[in-house]
């Protein structure tokens, strides 16, 4: 491991200095081509800005100069004084365009060279201007052309030739200028793109050396990562991905050969007891045994797949309706063997949704979607294994619209509560009842809560269900108390409600909301949900039992808790599953057990209840074995609030069930 570490530390090094020499590459590039363009701009800013306007502005002297030397020669072959005065104004503007060019010129940024071209025609220009002047004071107030001329070639126009070829050699002087300008401006274009085309090389092929070798370096990882991307990385079993293509693989090869094959969805019982308890890499080993064992307990040809979690997914080559009980039952048996972790045993079971191809289902996702809704059925019935069938799909569908619903019958007061009275066996009183929820469901009538309390557990709604059912019973024993009856109200906790860490305060503040003293409100709880998360259960209970909350076990003898544990549970009471009681009179097991139960929870110091009596002779045995409390049929029925008040009224067992009394 050390060693492959280091040989990605020294390919991580190598692609980073490769991509740190193709970065300065390409920094410097940038430099290089950033200057070029900041000197081309300079020249390129001095032509436009200085050369051009110094050509422009000499081209404008040099034309001035020019229309002056033509006036000059016409002035002296005018007769007309108005021609004359008006080509003399022409002379005269020609003199300040020329003087305007000069200045503007002399304004801007000068070399020595035009300073001195400058300086001459300055010079040229004043030592002219005299002469000029009285030549053309001679054309126009003589009539004497032919002296006139002569003064104008031998005296004027020598003098402003003098001045335009300064002029003109001004003018030269920005031409050359400008021709050096543009010459430099293409050398330097030149150097720097001969450069750039080096480096920008350079930066190419350093670039393609490592994308070379990070695309190969690639391409293996990127196959590794395939192999990897198809197998679950805890068990090496076949992932979601993978088992797609298998079952695509074999619906095609089904459908040529004309035969079936079967789905197994398999999902752990009570696999979160066991990461909670004994931690996630308990689970983990856990999840690698049972993946193993599945293996070995079906066929080469055969696949198995973790989708994740505690799910697993058994794809079973030519699988027939007939075949269906035989698989099932051998996977399942592949778990009955306990895991051992440290000497210690750890049984878990599985519940199974068995799909088949061709006859229910046509596609993969169909495939895993009806074992899914098979899967569910049978956790739901507590059998081991269900084989899908429509009509399941069906009740999938309604409990989803069910589920829907719940949530807006908690909010719009369609729930109510039933209350069934509790018989204390000495006194021969009703000391409590017992709060059972029912929904009035406005299409489907009155629903028991085993119809829905499953139900609201799957979709989250546990925690308002029971905050509701806790609210109202409290105000219905508050209302009871008021009454004159000294009376106790039991309400049953879901499995899922032992997870909420906030269960205790939120009960605080429904007790001091209702003014009801803690004492008065029975907390049951079933083994089951006890052990479904001991941990944070325990913590739960014992913050419940601090409180002053009277807490009892529901269904005794029907969950898998331990006596060890039990004494561990901050507990008062045991109520005795009515499955017990029912037939304690024909069945022998059953009269030993119920006798057993009353003598361990008196030995543990606890009451115990009893459930479900029906008749007299039920009654009386329940007495003869000491049992402290019952509940059931014989005694009374669950019965709405407005009906307890007046069995109260009205029974037998409530003529001592004031305050002053019990």
């Amino acid at each position: 491991m050390m060693k492959q570490r280091t040989q990605h530390l020294g390919v991580g090094v190598r692609i980073g200095i490769g991509f740190v020499v193709v970065l300065a590459l390409m920094v410097t590039l940038s430099a290089i081509g950033l200057r070029y363009v900041a000197e081309a701009n300079h020249r390129l800013k001095d032509i436009a800005q200085n050369n051009n306007v110094k050509t422009e502005l000499a081209t404008v002297m040099h034309s001035a100069l020019r229309e002056r030397a033509l006036s000059m020669h016409t002035l002296p072959i005018l007769t007309d004084p108005f021609e004359k005065d008006l080509e003399i104004q022409r002379f005269n503007a020609q003199g300040a365009i020329y003087i305007q060019a000069r200045d503007r010129f002399e304004r801007l940024p000068l070399n020595p060279k035009e300073n001195q071209t400058l300086a001459r025609i300055r010079k040229l220009t004043v030592e002219a201007n005299p002469m000029v002047q009285a030549v053309v004071e001679m054309a126009v107030f003589t009539d004497n052309q032919t002296e006139t001329f002569d003064r104008i070639r031998s005296v004027a126009m020598p003098r402003q030739r003098a001045i335009s070829d300064q002029v003109s050699a001004l003018l030269d002087l920005q031409r050359e200028q400008t021709a050096a300008a543009v010459r430099n401006a293409e050398i330097s274009y030149a150097r720097v793109r001969n450069l750039m085309l080096g480096l920008g090389t350079a930066a190419l092929l350093v670039g393609m050396t490592i994308g070379g070798f990070v695309s190969r370096r690639a391409t293996r990882q990127a196959r590794q990562l395939a192999a990897q991307a198809m197998y679950d990385p805890l068990t090496g079993l076949a992932n979601r991905s993978l088992l797609h293509d298998r079952l695509e693989h074999e619906i095609e090869r089904s459908r040529r050969a004309r035969t079936s094959f079967g789905v197994v969805l398999m999902d752990l019982d009570r696999f979160k007891e066991v990461n909670d308890t004994l931690g996630h890499d308990v689970g983990d080993e856990l999840l690698r045994e049972v993946g193993r064992r599945l293996k070995e307990t079906v066929r080469a040809q055969d696949t198995v797949a973790r989708l994740g979690g505690d799910e697993y997914v058994v794809l079973v080559h030519g699988l027939t309706p007939d075949g269906v009980p035989a698989i099932s039952n051998k996977l399942l048996a592949a778990l009955d063997k306990p895991f051992h972790w440290q000497n210690q045993s750890i049984d878990i079971g599985a519940s199974l949704g068995v799909s088949l191809y061709p006859s229910q289902c046509s596609d993969a996702s169909g495939l895993l979607r009806c074992a899914d809704i098979a899967m569910y059925v049978a956790k739901r019935s507590g059998k081991g294994y269900a084989v899908y069938a429509p009509e399941q799909a069906h009740t999938s569908r309604s409990d989803l619209s069910l589920k829907s619903e719940l949530r807006e019958a908690i909010q719009s007061d369609q729930l109510s509560l039933h209350y069934q009275p509790q018989i204390d066996h000495r006194s021969r009183c009703v000391i409590g009842v017992e709060a059972l929820v029912r929904w009035n469901h406005p299409q489907r009538g009155f629903l028991a809560p085993d119809q829905f309390i499953p139900l609201a557990e799957d979709a989250g709604l546990i925690g308002p269900l029971t905050h509701w059912v806790l609210r109202t019973a409290l105000k219905q024993l508050k209302a009871l108390h008021r009454q004159g009856h000294a009376l106790t109200m039991a309400v049953n906790l879901s499995a899922r409600n032992l997870h909420d860490m906030e269960l205790p305060a939120s009960i605080l503040a429904l007790l001091a909301e209702s003014g009801v003293a803690p004492k008065n409100l029975i907390l049951e709880i079933t083994e089951s949900a006890v052990m479904a998360n001991p941990s944070d259960g325990l913590t739960i209970l014992t913050e419940l039992d601090r409180m002053g909350v009277t807490l009892a076990i529901d269904d005794f003898g029907t969950g898998y808790s331990s006596l060890a544990y039990l004494k561990r549970l901050p507990v008062d009471e045991l109520k005795i599953d009515k499955s017990f009681v029912t037939d304690m009179e024909e069945n022998d097991n059953d009269a030993v057990i119920v006798r057993s139960t009353i003598d361990l929870a008196h030995n543990l110091g606890l009451k115990v209840t009893a459930e479900g009596v029906e008749t007299q002779a039920a009654w009386d045995t329940l007495e003869i074995l000491g049992c402290d409390c019952s509940q059931g049929y014989f005694m009374g029925r669950p019965m709405p609030a407005d009906k307890l008040g007046a069995w109260l009224q009205e029974s037998a067992w409530s003529r001592v069930g004031a305050l002053d009394v019990c």
